[in-house]
Formats: structure tokens, C-alpha cells, sequence
């Protein structure tokens, strides 16, 4: 998992969030623990390709955090960036 913040100095501002996902198809085996903890971000239809939204809605952030660390195969990536 790959996490990158760039916290604004002043914290009473308000923050905007921006969260995006990538998957190493090359290292994820689809057991599908991703889509059981966020799956407004991750599924996995019938035809076993993992579809992901690549620019999921901030509110998901936590969720797409806990599935990237609970992937065994750690192929989720995730960079959260802080902004204003």
C-alpha cells in the first residue's frame, strides 16, 4: 500500500480530499477481500475481472484504506492527497 499526504499548514481551513486506487493486476489473485470492505469502489462480477473506480468519492477513503491493508497480496495502491 502506498499512501502519500500532503497536509495544508493551517488545519482550521477547510480540506479537500482526493483518494486514488490502482491494483498491480500482476500480483492480485482476486480473492475479493477489496470488494467485501469497499464495495462502492471494488467489484468483482461473474466473469472474475476485478473492476475498481480508480478516483473513488472521498467518503470512501477509510474503507479503500482497510481494504488496501487487508489485501494479502498487498496489489492495492492508494495515494491520498490534502489539499484546500
Amino acid at each position: 500500500m502506498t499512501t502519500t499526504t500532503n497536509a495544508p499548514a493551517d488545519s482550521a481551513a477547510p480540506i479537500d480530499v482526493s483518494v486514488s486506487v490502482s491494483v498491480d493486476g500482476n500480483h492480485c489473485h482476486f480473492y475479493a477481500i477489496c470488494a467485501a470492505e469497499a464495495p462502492e469502489v471494488f467489484r468483482l462480477p461473474s466473469d472474475g475481472r476485478l473492476r475498481y473506480t480508480s478516483k473513488p468519492d472521498p467518503s470512501q477513503t477509510a474503507a479503500v484504506l482497510e481494504a488496501a491493508r487487508l489485501c494479502p497480496m498487498q496489489a492495492i495502491h492508494v495515494t491520498v492527497r490534502h489539499g484546500r
